[in-house]
Parts: structure tokens; sequence; C-alpha cells
């Protein structure tokens, strides 16, 4: 939860695996926040160093180009995670979880894994998409409704996606 340029969040201590907690507090992950854990009778509290960054439920996203690149960025940092050994399956996309630094124009995510039992990347694209869409006001949702029925329809690669993402913010600029 963010407040007082603070987010925190408790865990139930088995939704984050050892080496997942290594990776998250080492800061090796540079899309991702660097957490730090304490381990409390409930499960586990973590602080997120937001250094500069500020969810995107603080902005309002206006233009589909903006939107468009955005979820390019949320969708290239997924694709990179596997890197490290995160699985991104795991992490709920919300405008509480994506993070923006204004001064560099950098997106991060704050890992927050899905409590749900059953995680699934499509649907937290999709609910993150229609959020995007439901912001913008410049005319241009459609392109969104094509990511999103690219997303629903089809069983393509994170970089299929973007890759897809980008020749539609072509699209826009041309």
């Amino acid at each position: 939860m963010w407040e007082n340029r603070e987010y925190r969040l408790n865990f139930r201590e088995e939704s984050i695996l050892g080496f997942e907690r290594i990776m998250l507090s080492s800061g090796q992950c540079s899309s991702l926040l660097p957490m730090v854990f304490i381990s409390e009778d409930t499960g586990l509290l973590a602080y997120y160093d937001c250094g500069g960054f500020v969810p995107l439920s603080s902005y309002r996203i206006d233009r589909t180009e903006d939107a468009l690149f955005i979820l390019e960025q949320v969708l290239l940092i997924m694709n990179s995670l596997v890197e490290y050994l995160i699985n991104s399956e795991k992490i709920v996309l919300s405008t509480e979880t994506v993070f923006y630094n204004p001064d560099t124009g950098e997106i991060k995510i704050a890992y927050v894994p899905d409590s749900s039992g059953h995680p699934e990347m499509r649907r937290h694209i999709l609910s993150f998409i229609a959020y995007l869409k439901s912001e913008i006001t410049d005319g241009n949702k459609g392109m969104l409704d094509t990511v999103a029925r690219t997303v629903y329809e089809n069983k393509y690669s994170l970089m299929d996606l973007v890759n897809r993402i980008g020749m539609l913010r072509r699209r826009l600029c041309c």
C-alpha cells in the first residue's frame, strides 16, 4: 500500500520463495523495485525502495501513445524476469504496483504476488489494459481494444505482444 511516499505490504511467508526473496532484496533485477523483508508473526512485511518512483495511480494517462508506451515497458519487464528466476505469472499488475519516475520516464514494478491461488499473467495484463483504456481521452481507445483482443484470443509470447504494440505506436505517430 502506497502511503506517505512509502510502499509496504504484508505477505504470507510461502507466497515468496527463498531465492525470489534473495533476488528481490538484492536489487539485481533493476526493473523491479528493491525490497526489504521483515519477518513477523503474521508473515512477511515488505518495504519497497521507491526512490523517485510513484505508482501510476497518482497520474492520469490521457494519451493512447503514453498508455501504449507504459504497457510496452511493463511487458518488457515481465519478459526479463525469467533471467532472475522470478515467475512473472505470479505478479499482480495494477496502478498500485506499476511505478513511474517522472524525472527519467522509467517504469518499474513492485513485486506483489497474486494471492488468488490461480495466478494467470494474461488476466493481469487484461485488467491492466482495461485500466489504461479507462483513462484515455484522446479518442484512440480502439488501439487498446486491439491489444486486449490480441492478448485474450491468442497465446503470443510477451515479446510478440511488445512487437505488436510497437506497430500500433508507429501507426499513431505517422
